[in-house]
């Protein structure tokens, strides 16, 4: 039977799994190991999980594939722990901060139907290039609206390849929608990310060269999908809120449930997404993280703080939970923790459960509390503060999973003092982990089609080109054509077999001030009526997006 590890790194423990692909549900779960997550260096706790795993020879020989989700870039973003990169603006900077301060403006100008209105200048490209060198680890290129033509910033990458050996990332080769900001500081996160992931990738091939783990490694994306380590490498913005989308994988692979509003609590946060029809709602917006705004495909989600590790006060009198992250009093802390108040009820007990009594009681007397009073008001106030967090989602009529090492305990105080609908999976405090060996591969890619220049012809836009058409049926032709292209390939070089190709494509009109879509049959022959065969509409574009599915080679 061939088997998958998972592994997620939290923000208070590291989790591993061996799963059995084998089977469903919580049957698929063979072993599972915790270890606390080492936030100087994320790959201890990663070694130390899988070393906890104790794996057989037998086991080692069947494993198929080994699947991380990560707080490393999500991290680096937030804490401004990130590698220096140039940015190479081309024609004008946009309105708003930029995530580097290493940038230049180049000429060239492309107009909003990728018509090129003034070219590069390469002496130009040269003069900023040898400026910022000294100064930065990566190039970022961006232009405005090169997702309508990116042969602007196609061109800057070719020169800077030629002068230099740093690696450049393009705005549109990441994000195929208008919004230059979004698109510059997302190109410039992702390169400067580069170096970061880099260490990462190598450290953990080591991991498992020690381990003796021979099978190809992947890594969980925003989205919850999964893609080589060595793709990563490129691209690993694409990696930013990896866990918590892991998390809402793991609840479907868990439960079953179609749909459901999934929480997951970890060490200081709680992340709350959706699953709909078993598949993860993602954010239509991209994410925020730290100061920037990415374009990054990733998971729609609600964050609040509250988590096992959060730290609790004494603060005019009443206990107060804070954003803050302690060391709970159990595990040899000096704080009280919602984890040492479920020690003192005796609900939970992992470490020293004495010390939590110590430490509620001292913080009970400065409150002016017995301790059994302060830990029922601390109780109150957690369960309080999630139900009310829950509200937001109560209109929706799904249950609520609950997931997360802090979790089953917590939820179900909270369902005690309101009622709602809770699942808990067995397995539920590595949920995450499951969902990294849960997810598969799938890459997406977008093109779209609209009426040419003065109403005339039509305008194919796609991730790698842009063209001119005479007749709708060729543009259509064209687009699903160099779209599919772009997708297998993706799949190729992570050297990953397609398993499937699903296409969706349809067609846009204004009718009585209304939008209207008819979709396209666009497998086949691409056979399809004329745009503007629609009675009384007026024809604004053809959307065309193609996702491509892989799998492991039999011999890989």
């Amino acid at each position: 039977m061939p088997y998958v590890i998972g592994i997620d790194t939290g923000g208070t423990y590291t989790d591993a799994v061996l799963l059995d692909t084998k089977m469903q549900g919580s049957d698929c779960v063979r072993r599972k190991s915790k270890a606390l997550t080492t936030h100087d260096n994320l790959e201890i706790g990663i070694r130390n999980s899988i070393a906890g795993l104790n794996l057989s020879d037998g086991q080692l020989k069947k494993i198929e594939k080994v699947v991380l989700s990560t707080t490393l870039a999500t991290n680096a973003v937030v804490e401004e722990k990130l590698g220096t990169t140039g940015l190479l603006m081309i024609g004008g900077k946009p309105v708003g901060s930029l995530a580097t301060d290493l940038a230049v403006e180049i000429q060239g100008k492309v107009n909003i139907k990728g018509k090129i209105l003034r070219d590069i200048d390469k002496e130009e490209v040269k003069r900023a290039a040898d400026a910022l060198l000294p100064k930065v680890e990566a190039f970022a290129v961006s232009g405005q609206a090169s997702v309508r033509n990116p042969i602007l910033e196609q061109k800057v990458k070719s020169i800077l390849n030629d002068i230099s050996d740093l690696p450049v990332v393009c705005g549109h080769e990441l994000v195929s929608n208008l919004g230059y900001l979004e698109r510059t500081n997302t190109a410039v996160v992702n390169a400067s990310l580069l170096s970061v992931i880099d260490r990462f990738v190598t450290a953990i091939k080591e991991i498992l060269k020690e381990q003796n783990i021979k099978a190809p490694v992947f890594v969980v994306k925003g989205d919850g999908t999964i893609a080589k380590i060595d793709f990563i490498r490129r691209v690993p913005v694409d990696t930013v809120l990896s866990g918590p989308a892991a998390s809402i994988v793991g609840a479907i692979s868990l439960t079953g449930a179609e749909n459901a509003i999934v929480a997951d609590m970890g060490g200081t946060t709680t992340d709350i997404g959706t699953v709909h029809n078993k598949r993860v709602e993602l954010s239509k917006d991209g994410a925020v993280v730290g100061k920037w705004h990415l374009r990054i495909k990733s998971a729609k989600l609600y964050t609040y703080g509250l988590g096992g590790d959060s730290e609790i006060r004494v603060k005019d009198g009443k206990p107060e939970l804070t954003p803050y992250r302690g060391m709970p009093a159990c595990r040899g802390g000096e704080d009280v923790t919602p984890t040492d108040i479920l020690h003192y009820t005796g609900e939970f007990v992992g470490w020293n459960r004495r010390r939590s009594i110590e430490a509620i009681a001292a913080q009970a007397a400065s409150a002016d509390m017995t301790a059994d009073e302060y830990a029922s008001e601390v109780k109150n106030t957690i369960a309080n503060k999630v139900y009310e967090n829950l509200k937001t989602f109560r209109k929706i009529n799904y249950p609520i999973c609950a997931i997360g090492a802090p979790a089953e305990s917590w939820y179900r105080i909270t369902r005690e003092k309101s009622a709602f609908d809770l699942i808990v999976p067995t397995h539920y405090e590595v949920a995450n982990a499951v969902g990294a060996a849960a997810s598969g591969v799938s890459i997406e890619s977008e093109a779209v089609i609209r009426v040419g220049e003065m109403g005339g012809g039509y305008l194919l836009h796609s991730v790698t080109e842009r063209s001119e058409f005479d007749e709708f049926k060729d543009a259509l032709k064209r687009g699903i054509e160099v779209t599919r292209e772009h997708v297998v390939g993706m799949i190729k070089e992570q050297n990953l077999q397609v398993a499937y190709i699903h296409y969706d494509c349809r067609n846009m009109y204004m009718v009585d001030d209304q939008i209207v879509y008819r979709e396209i049959d666009a497998e086949d022959e691409y056979s399809v009526e004329a745009a503007e065969q629609i009675e009384g509409g007026r024809y604004l574009e053809t959307q065309i997006r193609i996702q491509a599915a892989g799998k492991i080679f039999a011999e890989d």
